[in-house]
C-alpha cells in the first residue's frame, strides 16, 4: 500500500507543478530543476533466470523510478547534477525486490576555441538480478539479488578547433566495483580499473576522418587467494579506423586493431587478439532509422576462466508511423568466451540472443507510454548455464 501511495503522490505533484512552470523544468535560483517519473508493470516468466529444465518463478513486477536533475551554467559552461531511484517489486517473489540509487555529476568547460575539458562522476548503489552477473547459472542457489557499490570518474581534454583538420583527445578514468556480501567468493571479485588513453582524429575529407585510439587499462583486485591465482592485469588496446558522414542520411565509424592482456600471475597466459568497434546509422527518411553495431573486447570474468572474450552484434529499427505513434525493434547476439589455460578443458562459450520490441505513444508533451516485449535466450556449452526469459509490460514516463 505504501508503494502505491508514494507513486500516486509523485504523479500528483508532477501534474500540479507542470501547470504553473515552464515546460520541462523549474527555475530555482541559478539552477533549472528537471524532474521525471518512470513506472512500469510487467510480467516476467523466469524471475531468477533458472536454468533450462529447472522450475521457474513467474511473477508480475512493478517498478517506480523518480529522477531529478539540477542543471546550470558557469561562465557559459554547462554543469549538471542528477539523482535517480529505482524500486522494483515482484508480486510473487518478494525475495527479488530491490531498491537502487544512482548519482551523477557532469560538466564541460571550454577554455578557448582549441582547448576543452569535460568530466563525469557516477555512483551506483545497485543490484544484480539472481542468475545474472556473478550468480549466472546459479540464480536458484542464492536467496536474494547480489548488491554492490560502484563508482566511475572520468575526464577528457581535447586539443584542436572544431573546424581544424586534426583533433587530439586525452582521457583518463577510474572504475570500482565492491560487492556487499562478505563471503570470500564475492570479496575476490572486488576490483578497481584505471584507464588512460589518447585518440587522434584527422580529416581526410569534409565528412571523413581517420582515427587512432590507444588505451591502457590497469585492473587490480582487492584480494587474492595467492599470488599465483591473481587476476590483476594490464591491457593495451590500439585501434585504427575511420568515421564518416557520407550523406545527410548515413553516418558511421569503424575501428579495428590489436589488444594485449598481460596478467601479473605467471600461471595465467598473456592474451593477444584483435578488437574492433563499428557502428552505422542509416536514415532513409526522416521518420525511420536503422542502426547496426558490433564490437569485440576483453572483459573481467564473473565465473570461470582468466577473462571473458566478448563479441557483440546488434541491429535495430525505429519508425515513426504517426506524429505520436512509433515502434522500435532490435536483435542482438552477444557471445562470451571464458578463456582458460587448461588445454584439457574447452573454453566455456555462451551465446545470448536478445529480441526486443516496443510500441511507443506520446499521449501529451509531458506523458508517454510504451508497450514492450523482451526475450533473452542464452545457450552454452556448459549444461548449467542456458536459460530463456521473456518479459512483457507497459511503462509510462511523466515529465513537466
Amino acid at each position: 500500500m505504501f508503494k502505491r501511495t508514494t507513486s500516486l503522490v509523485a504523479l500528483s505533484v508532477i501534474s500540479a507543478i507542470s501547470n504553473a512552470q515552464e515546460a520541462g523544468r523549474i527555475e530555482a535560483g541559478q539552477f533549472d530543476i528537471i524532474p521525471t517519473f518512470n513506472t512500469s508493470m510487467s510480467y516476467v516468466d523466469n524471475v531468477a533466470y533458472a536454468r533450462d529444465g529447472e522450475p521457474k518463478i513467474y511473477s508480475w513486477r512493478a517498478t517506480f523510478s523518480p529522477e531529478i536533475i539540477a542543471a546550470t551554467e558557469i561562465d557559459g559552461n554547462p554543469v549538471q547534477f542528477g539523482y535517480r531511484l529505482e524500486r522494483g517489486v515482484y508480486f510473487s517473489s518478494s525475495a527479488d525486490d530491490y531498491t537502487d540509487h544512482f548519482f551523477e555529476a557532469s560538466s564541460e568547460y571550454e577554455l578557448n576555441s582549441r582547448h576543452r575539458l569535460s568530466g563525469t562522476a557516477q555512483y551506483e548503489d545497485g543490484h544484480e538480478d539472481r542468475g545474472t552477473g556473478f550468480s549466472l547459472g546459479a540464480g536458484d542457489d542464492i536467496t536474494s539479488p547480489d548488491t554492490f557499490k560502484s563508482m566511475y570518474a572520468g575526464a577528457e581534454y581535447s586539443y584542436g578547433a572544431l573546424t581544424s583538420n586534426g583533433m587530439l583527445t586525452l582521457k583518463a578514468n577510474r572504475e570500482t566495483l565492491d560487492y556487499d556480501r562478505e563471503e570470500q567468493a564475492y570479496l575476490l571479485r572486488d576490483r578497481a580499473k584505471n584507464k588512460i588513453g589518447a585518440e587522434f582524429a584527422y580529416k581526410i575529407a569534409p565528412s571523413t576522418a581517420l582515427v587512432i585510439d590507444v588505451t591502457n587499462t590497469y585492473t587490480r583486485y582487492d584480494r587474492q587467494l595467492s599470488e599465483a591465482s591473481s587476476l590483476d592485469s594490464d591491457t593495451l588496446r590500439v585501434l585504427g579506423g575511420i568515421t564518416w558522414e557520407s550523406t545527410a542520411a548515413t553516418t558511421g565509424f569503424a575501428k579495428v586493431g590489436y589488444t594485449e592482456k598481460d596478467f601479473e600471475s605467471a600461471t595465467r597466459s598473456t592474451f593477444y587478439g584483435v578488437d574492433w568497434e563499428a557502428g552505422v546509422e542509416w536514415q532513409p527518411v526522416s521518420y525511420s532509422t536503422f542502426r547496426f553495431s558490433t564490437s569485440a573486447d576483453t572483459r573481467e570474468t564473473n565465473g570461470e576462466g582468466n577473462f571473458i572474450r566478448g563479441r557483440d552484434y546488434t541491429a535495430s529499427w525505429e519508425h515513426e508511423w504517426l506524429q505520436r505513434l512509433s515502434t522500435s525493434t532490435s536483435i542482438s547476439k552477444l557471445t562470451d568466451e571464458y578463456v582458460l589455460d587448461d588445454e584439457g578443458i574447452a573454453n566455456r562459450e555462451d551465446d545470448l540472443m536478445r529480441y526486443t520490441a516496443a510500441l511507443n505513444y506520446q499521449a501529451r508533451r509531458y506523458l508517454s507510454f510504451s508497450l514492450y516485449y523482451t526475450l533473452n535466450d542464452r545457450d552454452s556449452n556448459r549444461d548449467t548455464i542456458g536459460y530463456d526469459r521473456s518479459t512483457i509490460g507497459l511503462s509510462a514516463e511523466v515529465s513537466l
